[in-house]
């Protein structure tokens, strides 16, 4: 096993190192017998497969649940920490906390521990801790933070679900398409070889099953290319982004991408409010959350508006960000002094009307799947039946 250590030599410098021994023990005799001082040993954590997966946003979630749970049972923030870095968990995430006891140690608050490269948590998680350890209510700002991210895991991994079907019967149907291109039309292509007077769309079918049936390598050569380049472009985040805004754009896709913005915007600008975080430091965390990049700028707009005295509810408004039933919560929760409940309310709101476009739009896509495919068919089918037709004429 690999043990990394931290310990003090003759100078009283400290020195880091790793070595290999069966167990602690034995690596701490190791180190003492280079008449060096221990401070620190820990094993290092080793993927004995090399297929350790990446660390899912599923898993950064579940980990931070169970920090929060045994701060809301009285652990110790220390002790918590430290139990959470003994744990089965992804070699990043051990790290994570490793660093994070090490930066408590040395004085640093429990938002400043965990904001790290290695694991990156979401803006407002990070200031829901620092307002938390403020009022004194860690715990229940933590709490907040937790739910908020398990509302967006739950929210992708329903998008990711519904789509399984239609994605299943789009690869289907293009991979009979292409199967019937590739073996079935060549057949008939071979037996009308010399014939020139064909009808225009039993050449085209014909032509290309012959040409893929002869090119079929290189075919599959650009099918791979063209899926790397996708891939490629798509990790890029400027791509994403310019996707997403063009998708916005389009009838009922950009409404219910819309909805899910303003709803994760609502839900986040609640808990922050809620954990006591002021208005204008909210609303720049809480425009971190919001996708699309007009209407970032409209949030921004707003924010800037807020600042020089304007209400919440009129800076909103002004910059056309909710719709009416929205301006008017918020605006009887700057009067009523429950802002951050009225927030709950709107997110709630657009919570519901976006996973109801959610499933319009994926009822939408299985039925135009299907009659694509079936016009790809047709039009296959078509063009054979017309060639055998032709030939038939020729032959009386």
């Amino acid at each position: 096993m690999q043990f990394t250590y931290k310990a003090l030599d003759s100078n009283q410098s400290l020195i880091t190192g790793s070595l290999d021994a069966g167990d602690e023990r034995e690596a701490l005799r190791l180190i003492r017998e280079k008449n060096l001082q221990v401070v620190e040993i820990y094993p290092q954590v080793e993927d004995k497969t090399g297929l350790r997966k990446k660390l899912t946003q599923a898993e950064i979630t579940v980990s931070l649940f169970e920090l929060t749970t045994m701060l809301d049972s009285g652990v110790a923030i220390a002790d918590a920490l430290q139990s959470l870095q003994d744990s089965d968990a992804h070699p990043r995430l051990l790290r994570f906390y490793r660093t994070a006891s090490e930066r408590l140690q040395q004085g640093a608050n429990l938002g400043s521990a965990l904001a790290s490269e290695d694991v990156k948590l979401p803006p407002y998680f990070i200031q829901l801790i620092a307002a938390g350890e403020a009022s004194g209510q860690l715990a229940s700002a933590m709490r907040r933070g937790v739910d908020q991210m398990e509302y967006e895991l739950s929210v992708a991994n329903d998008l990711r679900n519904a789509l399984i079907y239609p994605a299943v019967l789009v690869l289907t149907g293009i991979s009979a398409v292409g199967l019937i291109f590739v073996f079935v039309v060549p057949k008939f292509a071979n037996m009308l070889d010399g014939k020139t007077d064909l009808p225009f769309l039993a050449h085209i079918v014909l032509s290309t099953g012959m040409w893929l049936n002869e090119n079929f390598l290189l075919m599959l050569a650009i099918l791979a290319g063209s899926a790397t380049f996708v891939g490629s472009q798509l990790s890029k985040a400027s791509v994403r982004q310019s996707l997403l805004d063009k998708f916005s754009t389009l009838p009922l896709l950009g409404r219910w991408l819309g909805e899910s913005d303003i709803s994760r915007w609502s839900s986040v600008m609640g808990a922050m409010l809620a954990s006591r975080v002021e208005l204008v430091r909210a609303l720049d965390l809480a425009r971190a959350s919001v996708k699309n990049t007009r209407r970032s700028k409209a949030l921004n707009a707003a924010l800037t508006a807020v600042q020089a005295g304007t209400n919440l509810s009129k800076a909103l408004q002004d910059n056309q960000i909710l719709n009416a039933t929205a301006y008017n919560l918020v605006r009887a929760g700057e009067k009523t002094g429950r802002l951050s409940e009225m927030l709950f309310a709107v997110a709630k709101i657009y919570e519901n009307s976006s996973k109801n476009r959610m499933k319009r739009f994926l009822l939408l896509i299985e039925p135009l799947a299907i009659v694509l495919i079936g016009i790809a068919v047709g039009v296959i089918i078509l063009g054979l039946i017309q060639a055998i037709t032709s030939v038939n004429d020729m032959a009386i």
